[in-house]
């Protein structure tokens, strides 16, 4: 599995890959390049391609063993297991098996970099090398608009 956090503009993302309770290596990079869109994914490895599809497509009827984030032309996508794209609201989100330690670690006002790492102390499905993809809006989602400015 993995652990995949978004916090403001960075999305980070653990290395480690495993294979049932075998670790397979700690340098796997889970950015993806797919079709002009970046995809940061957990989940059945198997799956990513025609999961990846299926999200540019608008979803799929099949449930996939996939989720994590989508990023077409500086927007942001939240996408689960049936693929299909919702745009994302700019509050801190976790995907994988260290999620819950990640969202907390956000929560307590660590950056999604530092919330990747904070779950790999815990969850033995993360680890290895830790990545950061800083995105480039085209607009600000609603969660992160300042609502004190109108």
């Amino acid at each position: 599995m993995t652990t995949i956090a978004i916090k403001e503009n960075i999305i980070a993302y653990d290395g480690r890959e495993t294979l049932g309770p075998t670790i397979m290596r700690d340098d796997c990079d889970k950015k993806y390049k797919h079709k002009g869109r970046f995809f940061f994914l957990c989940g059945n490895v198997d799956q990513f391609v025609p999961y990846m599809n299926a999200c540019i497509d608008g979803g799929s009827d099949k449930d996939f063993s996939c989720s994590g984030l989508m990023v077409e032309e500086g927007v942001v996508y939240e996408v689960y297991a049936s693929a299909i794209p919702i745009e994302w609201q700019g509050f801190p989100m976790a995907f994988g098996s260290g999620s819950d330690h990640a969202l907390s670690a956000m929560d307590c006002g660590l950056s999604a970099k530092d919330a990747v790492k904070m779950a790999a102390k815990r969850d033995v499905n993360t680890g290895g090398k830790i990545r950061a993809h800083k995105i480039r809006f085209r607009s600000l989602p609603l969660g992160t608009r300042n609502r004190n400015a109108e």
